[in-house]
C-alpha cells in the first residue's frame, strides 16, 4: 500500500514538473501570492479597514487570518521543523529513479531541503482563500479560489514539493481554517465589546503590527 502511494506520488511529481504549463504563468507573482507575507499583508488591509467599518467581513477576515496563523504554531510549524523529508531537488536517489533532473525553479522560498512535509504555499493558501470565501462568498470564491488548484500544480512543478506534500498541506491548511471559523463568533464578540474602550483600537493595530512584524522574521527563518 504504501509503495503504491510512493509510485503515484513519484509519477504525479514527475509529470507536474516536466509539464510546459507552467512556463506560461507569472511564477513570480504566484510565488509570492501563495506564501505567508502576502496573506500577513492582507491580516494588515484588513485590520485598518476592519476598524473603519467595525461590522463589516474586514473586520472579521483580520481575526480569522490572526487566529489561523497563531493556530499554525502548533501543526503546521512543528511539522515543518520536525518532520525531515528532502525536497525533490536535492534527491538524487530519486532523480536517478526517475530518469530526470529536477532543479530548484523556486530558490527564494524552497531553499531548505530537508523542509519539503508540508508545503507552506498550499497551507497558507488553502486557509486564506477559505477565510475569504467565507466571508464575502461567490466573490471571494470568483477572485481567490483559482489559487488552490494552481499551487497544488505550481509547487511540483517548481521542483520542492512531492504531491504528497501540497495534499498534507491543503489538508492542514483547511483543517486551521475550519477550526478558526468555529471559533470567530465569542472572539469577533469580545473584539466589539473591547471597541467600546478608547485605547482599544490603537492598542490593536499595534498588537497586529507586532503580529506581522514577528510573522515576517519567522517566515525568513522558514525560508
Amino acid at each position: 500500500m504504501i509503495k503504491a502511494f510512493q509510485s503515484i506520488d513519484h509519477h504525479l511529481l514527475k509529470k507536474a514538473y516536466l509539464s510546459r504549463a507552467g512556463e506560461q504563468l507569472p511564477l513570480k507573482l504566484l510565488i509570492f501570492m501563495g506564501d505567508g507575507p502576502f496573506w500577513l499583508m492582507l491580516l494588515g488591509i484588513s485590520t485598518i479597514i476592519g476598524l473603519i467599518r467595525p461590522d463589516s467581513a474586514f473586520a472579521r477576515l483580520s481575526l480569522l487570518i490572526f487566529m489561523g496563523f497563531s493556530l499554525a504554531q502548533l501543526v503546521f510549524i512543528p511539522s515543518k521543523i520536525f518532520v525531515k523529508r528532502r525536497r525533490p531537488y536535492a534527491d538524487p536517489d530519486l532523480q536517478q529513479k526517475l530518469g530526470i533532473t529536477i532543479e530548484n525553479r523556486d530558490p527564494g522560498h524552497g531553499s531548505k531541503e530537508m523542509e519539503s512535509f508540508p508545503s507552506g504555499h498550499l497551507y497558507w493558501t488553502s486557509m486564506g482563500v477559505f477565510f475569504i470565501c467565507h466571508q464575502f462568498g461567490w466573490a471571494g470564491a470568483i477572485l481567490f479560489g483559482w489559487m488552490i488548484p494552481v499551487m497544488l500544480y505550481l509547487r511540483p512543478y517548481l521542483g520542492v514539493h512531492y504531491p504528497s506534500d501540497v495534499l498534507a498541506g491543503l489538508i492542514m491548511g483547511l483543517s486551521t481554517a475550519f477550526l478558526s471559523v468555529w471559533l470567530l463568533p465569542p472572539v469577533f464578540n469580545l473584539h466589539r465589546n473591547l471597541e467600546g474602550y478608547r485605547w482599544y483600537p490603537w492598542g490593536y493595530v499595534a498588537f497586529i503590527s507586532l503580529f506581522i512584524y514577528f510573522g515576517y522574521r519567522s517566515w525568513l527563518r522558514r525560508v
